[in-house]
């Protein structure tokens, strides 16, 4: 028996034994279809909260429902149609009340689109930084007689959004949006797959090994 045990116990060591299998990339349908059901249920959640025209005092209550069922969820917040941050889900972030979105030149298009032609949007993943993770934001229109009223926005943790996809399982991925680089992983190389996805007020393109 101690013999046994003995060798049991290298087993483990070397990974020989309980080594969890390695998780297959998916291939290009197989992504297409993760990306877009992930996005599809955010907004289908995000479009409930907006359909109760949430104000100031009531948005918690609409929106808690929808958030604590999703992984990595970082925040969320209630804005105003000069785009104007008028409420935060969660109470530790009461600093970002008042602030003026207009001052943030990566949202500038978004907002002149929001104005013109109020739809959901999906914005690129942040790059992130040490006092703020890798973020991907949407954000969907508040409307009252077809006019602008507000915005609801929910920010997930982009390490969330690649597990729930099996985009993580990629040796290398880059993510670009409006033509832009935003988020990258590894050497690519010569050999990769790639898919192209119409999201919400947004194209990425998907390239992955």
């Amino acid at each position: 028996m101690k013999k046994l045990a003995r060798i049991l116990i290298l087993l483990t060591c070397f990974g020989l034994l309980s080594a969890a299998p390695a998780l297959a990339v998916p291939d290009e349908a197989a992504l297409t279809t993760a990306v877009q059901s992930y996005f599809e249920g955010m907004f289908q959640g995000l479009e409930k909260a907006a359909m109760q025209q949430p104000t100031k005092d009531s948005f918690r209550t609409v929106m808690k429902p929808f958030l604590e069922k999703i992984d990595g969820f970082y925040g969320s917040t209630l804005i105003d149609s000069d785009f104007v941050i008028r409420q935060v889900y969660k109470k530790r972030n009461f600093l970002a009340v008042g602030y003026d979105l207009k001052k943030v030149k990566e949202l500038g298009y978004f907002w002149d689109e929001m104005r013109k032609n109020p739809a959901p949007q999906l914005s690129e993943p942040g790059h992130g930084s040490i006092l703020q993770p890798r973020l991907i934001a949407m954000r969907y229109p508040v409307l009252t007689d077809g006019q602008l009223t507000g915005v609801v926005s929910l920010m997930v943790r982009t390490e969330a959004f690649l597990q729930a996809t099996g985009l993580d399982q990629a040796e290398a991925y880059r993510i670009v949006c409006r033509r832009q680089e935003a988020e990258t992983r590894g050497e690519l190389g010569d050999q990769y797959r790639e898919i192209r996805l119409q999201l919400p007020s947004t194209e990425w393109l998907i390239q992955y090994r």
